[in-house]
């Protein structure tokens, strides 16, 4: 038996700023779920303005300034990295937002006592938490969610990242792709594989009936969830969608949900294609609505493919979200995705950045409601049995015991 309940810090770029915010809201919910395990969590994440401190349920969370509050624009939005590639200026961010992060760390740590730390994406926070557990002494666990993996891969960086797994006690990552894009130096232990999971009962109890009366005109809906980034491939959707036979194309509507530096170039592409009678774009929706767009859809497109930058999916939430709702899932072949959708069993994978081979198979798929119902039924299924936050929390927990050793017990 424990001696008294564990104590982890996370530490994290991005955390949901309000009730219905989507941003990193999965780390929302392994806090939620491994509070729900009599773990006590805290988090110490960026401030979207001034800095603040609160307790969200049974999560203290600790949000801290790191740039004057007019001016601070790195975090949240479309992300870190999208929004240095969008505003080159805030690289000059960068080091204010390390330094702020590092002395927020030290002022908890000398305040507070945690079991351990455990640092989500390798750069900044991995580096932060490797400063912050040798000078206190403290295990440290780090996560790679992907975009850490895939990207910054210059001769600095991936010194940064090597240094950071090595000083680490453990690390995890979502996917073996994941794994396979940071383990080339034969000095890095492997990782334990613990994907993000997805909120089962939320997504299952979406109601589409009203929405789709709303806003489909009684067409078959097609539907987007992400970032409108480059690497989310919503260019190539829409491409797709105006390749459909004339009289499929005049049958479907396309919705994108979300929202990003791309959308205006996304909207004059519906345009130009021919195809803004027949897409909506909704733009940024709160959580607790989202899994009425995914219940009133036919079929979810995950278009994902290689960004300029080396950007690709770890994982893809969207996907777990839209098997949790039973809703029939197409992505594409690339990255985490293949761990999660098993082409034929659980949904249909095509080739990434192939607008034609997108178009086949959601012709297809809407033209095969008996095959969509196969798919999700499939889907539905494991995610239940894999996906669920009280396994992943589960998952861990042994983890964190494990770093912890015996004298925890």
């Amino acid at each position: 038996m424990r001696r008294h309940p564990l104590k982890v810090l996370f530490l994290t770029s991005s955390y949901p700023r309000t009730e219905n915010d989507t941003a990193a809201v999965f780390l929302r919910y392994l806090a939620d779920a491994l509070a729900a395990r009599n773990i006590t969590v805290h988090v110490l994440a960026p401030a979207d303005g001034a800095r603040e401190s609160r307790i969200e349920g049974k999560v203290t969370v600790y949000r801290f300034q790191y740039f004057p509050r007019r001016w601070q624009k790195l975090a949240y939005r479309a992300g870190i990295m999208p929004n240095i590639k969008r505003s080159p200026w805030l690289w000059l961010q960068v080091p204010f937002f390390i330094i702020a992060m590092t002395w927020s760390l030290v002022r908890l740590l000398t305040a507070q006592k945690f079991d351990l730390i455990h640092a989500h994406w390798l750069l900044p926070q991995g580096l932060v938490g490797v400063v912050g557990a040798s000078l206190f002494h403290l295990p440290l666990v780090v996560t790679a969610h992907g975009t850490d993996a895939f990207a910054l891969r210059g001769e600095l960086t991936t010194w940064l990242k090597n240094m950071v797994l090595q000083k680490s006690h453990a690390w995890s990552t979502n996917t073996l792709t994941t794994a396979a894009a940071l383990t080339s130096d034969s000095s890095i232990n492997q990782p334990r594989i613990i994907p993000m999971g997805v909120d089962i009962i939320r997504f299952a109890s979406g109601r589409g009936d009203a929405l789709r009366r709303a806003c489909s005109g009684g067409r078959s809906v097609v539907l987007f969830v992400g970032r409108l980034i480059e690497n989310k491939g919503c260019d190539d959707l829409i491409r797709a969608i105006s390749l459909l036979p004339a009289q499929r194309q005049s049958e479907t509507m396309l919705w994108v949900v979300g929202d990003g530096d791309r959308r205006e170039q996304l909207t004059l592409a519906a345009r130009d294609l021919g195809i803004s009678d027949h897409t909506r774009f909704f733009g940024m929706v709160s959580h607790s609505q989202l899994s009425n767009y995914y219940a009133a859809a036919d079929v979810v497109v995950i278009p994902s493919k290689l960004g300029s930058s080396g950007e690709t999916e770890g994982q893809g939430v969207v996907v777990l979200e839209a098997c949790a709702a039973h809703t029939c899932v197409l992505a594409t072949n690339i990255g985490g995705i293949t761990s999660m959708v098993r082409d034929g069993a659980t949904g249909l994978l095509v080739a990434p950045g192939d607008p034609q081979s997108l178009s086949r198979a959601i012709e297809r798929l809407l033209n095969e409601p008996e095959l969509r119902k196969k798919l999700a039924d499939n889907a539905f299924s494991e995610a239940e049995a894999k996906y669920s936050w009280a396994h992943i929390a589960g998952e861990f927990e042994k983890l964190y015991e494990d770093v912890l050793g015996p004298a925890r017990q």
